[in-house]
């Protein structure tokens, strides 16, 4: 199951705008391929189960009563694990124009983007669930409380991030790897062959293959599947363009190999992905009272 939730803009004295709210439960072969958020920052909270998330190229896992900190721009991957299935509770905000002109993150790029179970995380676990279920029932002043319990996380957010050093996790030294992932992130909706690919950076095609797998576990083929797959997810549930709109968004001119692609990379076809999980982020008041009514049909 997963339940979500949106709104638009809090009161303008807010200091965070909060753009959905939701809670990812029962599904034990959940997975999102990797994907980013250029324009808002997200939370996760562990509150049962094991994950897989690998953020910025670096694997980590996590599990239970550990939060997850994605600034804004940050590439990321997330997997549940099948034998230990995750839950978690998330939010996606962008901080309010002129709060934070400088410092435009949620911790500071050189930490660990994993704070782990601590003493603050009963405390975490219970502002995510009362976030949660403001957004899930919408009563009178939900958007004050809201930002109010979002400032409250964040605070502790700060607070745990400070005590942390830099982060001592890297992938390793391989430049040449790195600028070819770089390359890849950049212009994956173009047509790219690997061949060309070899040449443009001057070495051979097979050094290639092999040197990017040694560095990042996996070819430089798949790993550009994986990134288009992981933007279309994100333009899946976030927009209402169709599908064959996507998929020539993130490369493909040929919709059916997009579809099929798709369906083995995130295991469903992406009409069904965008069924499961689409965001109510088209603006008006009808379709938000038109998806709330669909929500209530489903028995949230």
């Amino acid at each position: 199951m997963n339940t979500h939730h949106e709104f638009g803009q809090l009161h303008p004295n807010r200091d965070c705008t909060i753009i959905y709210v939701g809670k990812l439960a029962d599904n034990p072969h959940w997975s999102f391929p990797t994907h980013k958020h250029d324009d808002l920052h997200e939370i996760i909270y562990v509150t049962e189960g094991k994950g897989l998330f690998t953020i910025d190229g670096i694997k980590h896992w996590a599990q239970k009563g550990d939060m997850l900190i994605y600034n804004k721009g940050t590439l990321h991957e997330e997997k549940s694990n099948p034998e230990f299935p995750l839950s978690t509770f998330y939010c996606g905000f962008r901080f309010t124009e002129g709060t934070q002109t400088l410092q435009d993150w949620v911790i500071p790029p050189s930490n660990n983007p994993i704070i782990r179970a601590n003493r603050y995380s009963d405390e975490l676990h219970s502002l995510m669930q009362t976030l949660f279920n403001e957004f899930s029932i919408r009563e009178h002043g939900y958007e004050s409380i809201s930002g109010h319990v979002l400032k409250a996380i964040l605070l502790i957010i700060d607070r745990l991030s400070r005590q942390q050093l830099p982060s001592g996790e890297t992938i390793g030294s391989n430049n040449l790897a790195e600028s070819i992932k770089d390359y890849l992130d950049t212009h994956y909706r173009q047509n790219i062959k690997l061949k060309e690919l070899a040449d443009q950076f001057h070495i051979d095609f097979y050094y290639l293959i092999h040197m990017y797998k040694n560095h990042y576990g996996t070819s430089p083929y798949h790993y550009l599947i994986q990134r288009r797959m992981g933007e279309a997810t994100r333009l899946l549930v976030s927009t209402n363009k169709k599908i064959w709109e996507i998929a020539k968004l993130v490369g493909y001119d040929n919709p059916n190999y997009f579809t099929i692609l798709f369906t083995k990379t995130v295991g469903e076809s992406p009409r069904s992905f965008r069924k499961k999980n689409q965001k109510d982020m088209f603006g008006d008041e009808a379709s938000i009272l038109t998806n709330l009514s669909k929500r209530k049909r489903r028995s949230i």
